[in-house]
């Protein structure tokens, strides 16, 4: 995911809680600095480090420069860009994109499929898988779950448990705290409503343990699959092993997050039912752990998947995505910015830290709604041709702009106050970036 920069790239991080209110004021004379611009604010100055109004931005003529200034706090030197030319400018925008995560299927997909059902027979899929981290992502590398037998009654639940257990140890047990990918067994039978009084299930990422809560449960038994997080032929199925008034065991850890699933969110597959159902094994991708100080390069987890039976059908439901404005990439652009800082940032060369100032969820207050992203990308290109090359000299000012959490979802458009929409205002508003309005800058 590392960028290509073209001769300067540089980048400024806003912060959605930094209000209009509170930065200098424009009149002639109030000069911006590290004490009275908060950091994670953002300003268009004149080459003074005067603050300038939408109006006088507006007021400058093609040839005047000017400069984009982010304050990162008291003491601390101001985060300035490279100094624009307002004639020589380019505008676009990119709104938020959540990263998506590579799902490909063996057998039964939640449409169609089968796992084969041959007796006394190993089988095992193949990941073909490339780490992100610097040590290991020049080389991929094979990892298996399996080989794994079957017995002299095969079915497809078995080999589809059978694959799921292997793969729990050979990747999400044995990878880091996160694992790379996980795999579920997923099953064709529609499945039937739990009885009993219970109201939810508590589930806890890689146990076997399934708390039954507010009640009983009445038509589970071991051998039973229970379908746990949705009603759909798509939602993982998990073998029972064991039930008791408080607790179903099952034969495999679960993979998903720690959550509390509704009753009316689960289902159960008798027995007798699975042994004659499609059954399908789904790999998904697991997102990396990521720290841009140890310099991880981001992406979404991808892998090549096969199966040892070149029969059964192979379903590559959905690709990976490394989105647009998650805070990952947003940490990395800003550590990549402070090469062009002047900070060295080679592998072999201890970097300074990146200041942080990007939002992590869970990390300083932040939540996953607030750790989101819009971009304001200001490109340029000027002559410098006879100077040092027969080039232009040109490059990239990408302003991350913080979005709120309103009604659920990453906003921009409110509120209006926040020094994100000032500097859109500055800019000529949303349409100079080539959107209608600002709500097209919001999460989609």
């Amino acid at each position: 995911m590392l960028r290509k920069a073209n001769n300067v790239f540089s980048v400024l991080l806003n912060d959605a809680s930094k209000l209009t209110a509170n930065l200098p004021v424009t009149t002639a004379g109030t000069v911006v600095s590290d004490s009275n611009l908060e950091v994670g604010a953002i300003v268009v100055t004149d080459l003074g480090l005067q603050r300038l109004s939408a109006a006088e931005y507006t007021a400058l003529n093609n040839g005047d420069r000017f400069l984009i200034v982010q304050g990162k706090g008291v003491g601390v030197p101001l985060m300035k860009s490279p100094i624009l030319t307002k004639g020589s400018i380019k505008l676009s925008a990119a709104r938020f994109k959540a990263a998506v995560q590579q799902v490909t299927s063996f057998g039964y997909n939640g449409t169609t499929g089968a796992l084969p059902t041959s007796n006394n027979t190993d089988f095992w899929i193949k990941i073909r898988k490339q780490d992100n981290d610097a040590a290991n992502r020049s080389q991929p590398m094979s990892l298996f779950a399996g080989p794994v037998r079957t017995d002299g009654t095969g079915t497809q639940a078995e080999l589809a448990m059978l694959l799921v257990e292997s793969g729990y140890k050979n990747f999400t047990n044995q990878e880091p705290a996160n694992g790379y990918l996980k795999m579920e067994a997923i099953c064709a039978d529609a499945g039937a409503a739990i009885t009993g009084t219970a109201t939810s299930l508590g589930v806890v990422y890689k146990s076997k343990g399934v708390s039954i809560i507010g009640g009983t449960v009445t038509n589970v038994v071991v051998g039973d699959f229970i379908r746990l997080g949705g009603t759909t032929t798509t939602t993982p199925v998990y073998r029972v092993t064991a039930i008791t008034a408080t607790m179903i065991t099952l034969d495999a850890p679960y993979v998903s997050a720690s959550a509390t699933i509704a009753i009316g969110s689960v289902e159960v597959i008798a027995a007798a039912t699975a042994a004659t159902s499609a059954f399908g094994v789904r790999v998904t991708g697991v997102p990396a752990n990521f720290n841009v100080n140890t310099f991880r390069d981001y992406y979404s987890n991808r892998f090549t998947a096969t199966f040892s039976d070149s029969s059964t059908l192979k379903t590559h439901t959905m690709g990976a995505f490394n989105g647009n404005g998650v805070w990952q990439q947003v940490a990395m652009d800003e550590y990549m910015n402070y090469g062009f800082e002047g900070q060295n940032n080679q592998l072999a060369v201890p970097s300074t830290p990146r200041d942080q100032a990007v939002k992590i969820p869970g990390v300083n207050g932040s939540t996953t709604l607030t750790s989101k992203y819009c971009a304001l990308n200001i490109s340029w290109e000027e002559s410098i041709s006879g100077l040092v090359t027969m080039a232009g000299g040109k490059g990239n000012v990408v302003i991350y702009v913080n979005l709120t959490d309103a009604a659920g979802l990453g906003k921009i458009s409110t509120p209006t106050t926040t020094t994100g929409n000032e500097l859109i205002t500055v800019f000529g508003g949303p349409t100079a970036f080539g959107v209608a309005a600002l709500t097209d800058l919001d999460e989609i």
